[in-house]
Protein backbone atom coordinates (compact mmCIF):
# COMPACT_ATOMS: atom_id res chain seq x y z
CA UNK A 1 0.00 0.00 0.00
CA UNK A 2 2.46 2.93 0.96
CA UNK A 3 4.21 2.16 -2.68
CA UNK A 4 1.40 2.06 -4.68
CA UNK A 5 1.52 5.11 -7.18
CA UNK A 6 -2.15 5.85 -6.55
CA UNK A 7 -1.86 5.64 -2.98
CA UNK A 8 0.98 8.35 -3.82
CA UNK A 9 -1.28 10.23 -6.10
CA UNK A 10 -3.94 10.56 -3.70
CA UNK A 11 -1.63 11.72 -1.44
CA UNK A 12 -0.90 14.86 -3.54
CA UNK A 13 -4.57 15.35 -4.37
CA UNK A 14 -5.29 15.69 -0.80
CA UNK A 15 -2.01 18.11 -0.38
CA UNK A 16 -3.66 19.96 -3.91
CA UNK A 17 -7.06 20.30 -2.41
CA UNK A 18 -5.59 21.80 1.18
CA UNK A 19 -3.91 24.26 -0.56
CA UNK A 20 -6.33 25.47 -2.82
CA UNK A 21 -8.18 25.31 0.26
CA UNK A 22 -6.39 27.90 2.28
CA UNK A 23 -6.02 30.32 -1.17
CA UNK A 24 -9.61 30.14 -1.41
CA UNK A 25 -9.63 31.23 2.34
CA UNK A 26 -7.16 34.05 1.75
CA UNK A 27 -9.18 35.60 -0.95
CA UNK A 28 -12.44 35.47 0.94
CA UNK A 29 -10.89 37.08 3.76
CA UNK A 30 -9.32 39.71 0.94
CA UNK A 31 -12.74 40.40 -0.95
CA UNK A 32 -14.67 40.86 2.51
CA UNK A 33 -12.23 43.85 3.41
CA UNK A 34 -12.08 45.26 -0.33
CA UNK A 35 -13.85 42.92 -2.73
CA UNK A 36 -17.60 43.38 -3.56
CA UNK A 37 -20.45 41.41 -1.66
CA UNK A 38 -20.32 38.89 -5.00
CA UNK A 39 -17.03 38.15 -4.74
CA UNK A 40 -17.01 37.17 -0.90
CA UNK A 41 -19.86 35.03 -1.61
CA UNK A 42 -17.94 33.00 -4.48
CA UNK A 43 -15.06 32.38 -2.20
CA UNK A 44 -17.18 31.82 0.33
CA UNK A 45 -18.91 28.86 -1.41
CA UNK A 46 -15.73 27.90 -3.17
CA UNK A 47 -13.76 27.75 0.71
CA UNK A 48 -16.67 25.71 1.80
CA UNK A 49 -16.67 23.05 -1.34
CA UNK A 50 -12.81 22.49 -0.66
CA UNK A 51 -13.49 22.19 2.73
CA UNK A 52 -16.08 18.80 2.14
CA UNK A 53 -13.72 17.70 -0.35
CA UNK A 54 -10.84 17.51 2.04
CA UNK A 55 -12.75 16.31 4.82
CA UNK A 56 -14.15 13.63 1.93
CA UNK A 57 -10.77 12.49 1.24
CA UNK A 58 -9.38 12.36 4.57
CA UNK A 59 -12.23 9.95 5.14
CA UNK A 60 -11.12 7.98 2.62
CA UNK A 61 -7.78 8.25 3.68
CA UNK A 62 -8.15 6.83 7.19
CA UNK A 63 -10.26 3.98 5.49
CA UNK A 64 -7.54 2.92 3.24
CA UNK A 65 -4.54 3.34 5.65
CA UNK A 66 -6.78 2.16 8.99
CA UNK A 67 -7.85 -0.41 7.43
CA UNK A 68 -8.36 -3.49 10.29
CA UNK A 69 -7.60 -6.11 7.42
CA UNK A 70 -4.55 -4.56 6.42
CA UNK A 71 -1.49 -6.51 7.61
CA UNK A 72 -0.38 -5.31 11.78
CA UNK A 73 3.39 -4.08 10.73
CA UNK A 74 2.16 -1.58 7.81
CA UNK A 75 0.11 0.94 10.61
CA UNK A 76 1.71 2.02 13.90
CA UNK A 77 -1.57 1.58 15.66
CA UNK A 78 -3.52 -1.20 16.54
CA UNK A 79 -6.01 -3.01 18.18
CA UNK A 80 -8.97 -0.75 18.80
CA UNK A 81 -7.07 2.60 18.23
CA UNK A 82 -6.84 0.98 14.19
CA UNK A 83 -10.81 0.13 14.23
CA UNK A 84 -11.44 3.79 15.98
CA UNK A 85 -9.31 5.39 13.50
CA UNK A 86 -10.73 3.50 10.51
CA UNK A 87 -14.61 4.05 11.83
CA UNK A 88 -13.45 7.52 12.11
CA UNK A 89 -12.86 7.71 8.29
CA UNK A 90 -16.14 6.00 7.45
CA UNK A 91 -18.25 8.65 9.39
CA UNK A 92 -15.80 11.14 8.14
CA UNK A 93 -17.41 10.12 4.39
CA UNK A 94 -21.06 9.70 5.46
CA UNK A 95 -21.23 13.01 7.03
CA UNK A 96 -19.90 15.14 4.10
CA UNK A 97 -22.08 12.55 1.54
CA UNK A 98 -25.12 13.58 3.96
CA UNK A 99 -24.36 17.39 3.14
CA UNK A 100 -24.39 16.94 -0.15
CA UNK A 101 -27.91 16.45 -0.51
Amino acid sequence: MKNSPGFEIFLYFILIVKILFVISLILSFYAKNHGTQSEEERYNTMKIKFHNLFTLCMGILLLIVFNPRNNPGEVCVSGHTKVFLFLFGFLSIISILELLK
